[in-house]
């Protein structure tokens, strides 16, 4: 929700962001998470996946009225790469990074480069597709 008052309907359903976010630029900088990448930056320290490789096939935004929706679709994830990457996205949004630093961050493979992670309030597995 990118709105100041908070809403009660959505409270532990969404991540509240007061702060009006860029949405223009917040596209640039979803791009550079297309393709296949090394997601070491994005990483829990806790996973257990083999390689750190994945493959991001679709990256959006949309905006519905006072809400942000992220759409990312992938063969598999790693432990909070969803999260760090909307936390990225999130302080492009604010205007801390440019859109490409996420270009940089993601190539550094280093997880202290990265934004911190959204909150799991929100986060929804909508379709698996086999």
């Amino acid at each position: 929700m990118n709105r100041e008052a908070h809403s009660p309907i959505f409270k532990k359903r969404s991540w509240q962001i007061k702060k009006k976010l860029n949405l223009p630029q917040m596209k640039k900088g979803i791009k550079f998470f297309l393709g296949t990448h090394n997601f070491s930056a994005m990483r829990a320290s806790s996973c257990t996946a083999k390689s750190p490789i994945r493959t991001i096939t679709k990256a959006k935004i949309k905006k519905k009225k006072n809400s942000i929706i992220f759409i990312f679709e992938s063969k598999s994830f790693l432990q909070k790469q969803v999260r760090s990457m909307v936390g990225c996205l999130k302080y492009v949004g604010e205007e801390k990074w440019k859109p490409e630093k996420i270009k940089f961050v993601i190539s550094s493979k280093k997880r202290n480069l990265c934004a911190p992670p959204a909150p799991p309030d929100g986060l929804y597995l909508e379709k698996v597709f086999y």
